[in-house]
């Protein structure tokens, strides 16, 4: 999947997205602020785990036409911010995410690939160590 976007100097450039080398993108947030927090975080993150193309029959009373329309999909596995570490401008630290726990309900999800705004690069730390605990043993993500 490719993704064109603007650069911090106002040129054009694409990024080239795919499930295997490069599958961490971003979206806009749809957090409203709630109750204690002062700022809601602007972006979501999340990996892409398939990329899907399907010819989509809509049926029904309120279906316009019944002519097949090709559709394209993303299955996406969401981060989660680690609202516990101190990030950001005033805290001049970088925000930590991390895969939200697979038996969560919003830990997988579908999205329109139109919605992504960019892949993202995210460093890995390795100092935590490795979890399995977050995936459950016989999952196919």
């Amino acid at each position: 999947m490719r993704v064109n976007y603007t650069t911090y100097d106002l040129r054009r450039s694409q990024d080239s997205l795919n499930s295997r080398t490069h599958a961490d993108i971003m979206v806009l947030s749809h957090e409203d602020q709630g109750a204690g927090q002062t700022r809601a975080h602007p972006y979501w993150y999340a990996r892409i785990i398939g990329i899907f193309h399907a010819m989509v029959q809509h049926t029904g009373r309120h279906s316009q036409s019944s002519e097949p329309q090709h559709m394209s999909f993303l299955w996406v596995r969401w981060y989660g911010r680690d609202l516990k570490h101190r990030a950001g401008w005033n805290a001049k630290r970088l925000h930590r995410v991390g895969f939200v726990d697979s038996d969560d309900p919003f830990a997988f999800g579908f999205l329109d690939p139109q919605h992504v705004i960019r892949g993202v690069h995210l460093i890995p730390a390795f100092s935590y160590g490795r979890t399995g605990d977050l995936l459950q043993q016989n999952s196919i993500a």
